[in-house]
């Protein structure tokens, strides 16, 4: 019988019937992928295809980035019900509209058709973190950092195999190929979560109607009313606008950003796959320096790392820094999705910790919503992306600042 407090015992690798913590973990890497990894590491593959055909300009097509902020407002909701009755439904049915975004947009033919679909597909992003560390924290407590970092690297491996993949079948079958490809792949990922995103099942933890769920009165962690009360929860509001930032509005334009700056396009392509590795490696190194140093601690480091990776990102006329920027600018983004899960765990556990993601995560809202639409404004009036970098960079240290006012925290069990 395995022993749930530390993963020590094994459990039936049963692909029917999927009863251990990794098969768990597999999924969550599937979700980022699908949900995270093709919606910004390929979005700019379409993009000349779609001016083409459609004529319709780069800002048009941007804003499509903005309606992201759309998935965050479901995330209260969405985070209850996880909460209540467990991932697996929820995420199942988030990620199966993400599926059917990309195997419908080959058949779009007008501007709104593209926003529409693009609603639909973010529509299910509420469901990417929040099931994440909530999975971890119940399997893996004691390996929570290593785990979390492993089951985040899904949107960066993306990053690494898909726009080579999509690029090459974009260039012999068309756009459309490219798409009927994503969506493909994204609906298998929604029945592996339908079969497999299961919690630990121990005799007594769960409650008959909970669907898989652990209950949540046997869980540590604060009520909703001391949450809402805790000034922690609105800096961890700003320090998730922080972090959304650079994925949602420099991520999406940094092979046109290369390129505006005389890098070869087949350097800048190079260097997005490296940024790519990086925030696969982030996403571990910083989950392991998190188990000794605090997860808090590891985020300022993040932080600053990546403050200075953006600096030399406008900077690309030293020779060679391209090589250093790059593979620097993933590992410290992409320590992010790591520790902003491992932090809301310390500050408010885990009894309500899906809810709590999702209220915190509007931060990440006005990231999405507004970011790729200032990067535009920005390369339109001044003709290249260096304004977004500088104000992504103030935005960045006056984060670091907020996790020293976050204090240590001090999680404590509803009564």
């Amino acid at each position: 019988m395995e022993k749930y407090d530390n993963n020590d015992g094994i459990s039936p690798w049963n692909p029917v019937n999927p009863s251990h913590g990794w098969w768990a973990i597999a999924v969550c890497f599937s979700t980022a992928t699908a949900l995270l990894g093709f919606s910004t590491y390929t979005f700019s593959l379409f993009g000349n295809e779609l001016v083409e055909q459609f004529h319709w300009s780069r800002t048009q097509i941007n804003a499509s980035l903005s309606f992201s902020a759309i998935g965050t407002l479901f995330g209260p909701f969405l985070g209850g019900l996880i909460d209540r009755k467990g991932p697996r439904i929820v995420v199942g049915i988030c990620v199966s509209l993400t599926a059917l975004s990309f195997l419908l947009r080959p058949m779009m033919s007008e501007l709104w058709h593209w926003y529409a679909l693009s609603f639909l597909q973010y529509a299910g992003f509420s469901a990417t973190m929040a099931p994440v560390g909530r999975i971890v924290g119940l399997w893996f407590p004691r390996r929570r950092g290593t785990v979390m970092g492993i089951a985040m690297t899904g949107n960066n491996f993306g990053g690494v195999v898909m726009p080579g993949i999509v690029g090459g079948l974009i260039a012999n079958s068309g756009w459309q190929a490219g798409y009927y490809l994503q969506g493909t792949l994204t609906a298998f990922v929604a029945i592996g979560a339908l079969i497999a995103l299961r919690e630990p099942n121990p005799v007594g933890l769960v409650t008959s109607d909970n669907a898989g769920g652990v209950a949540s009165k046997q869980l540590t962690g604060i009520s909703m009313k001391q949450a809402v009360r805790s000034p922690q929860l609105y800096m961890l509001f700003y320090i998730f606008l922080v972090g959304a930032t650079p994925f949602a509005a420099l991520l999406p334009q940094l092979i046109s950003h290369f390129i505006n700056e005389g890098i070869e396009s087949s350097t800048a392509a190079t260097a997005l796959s490296l940024v790519a590795l990086g925030g696969m490696g982030g996403k571990l190194i910083f989950g392991i320096v998190a188990e000794k140093i605090t997860p808090r601690y590891t985020m300022m480091i993040s932080f600053a790392g990546l403050s200075v990776s953006l600096l030399l990102s406008v900077n690309l006329n030293i020779s060679g820094i391209i090589w250093i920027c790059s593979p620097m600018w993933g590992l410290c983004m992409g320590a992010f999705g790591t520790l902003i899960n491992l932090i809301v765990q310390d500050y408010f556990g885990l009894k309500n910790f899906a809810k709590i993601m999702g209220i915190a995560g509007f931060g990440t809202a006005i990231s999405f919503a507004i970011g790729p639409i200032l990067a535009g404004i920005s390369f339109d009036e001044f003709g290249n992306y260096h304004p977004i970098f500088y104000g992504t960079m103030v935005l960045l240290l006056a984060g670091i600042l907020v996790l020293i006012g976050m204090g240590n925290p001090n999680v404590r069990q509803q009564e």
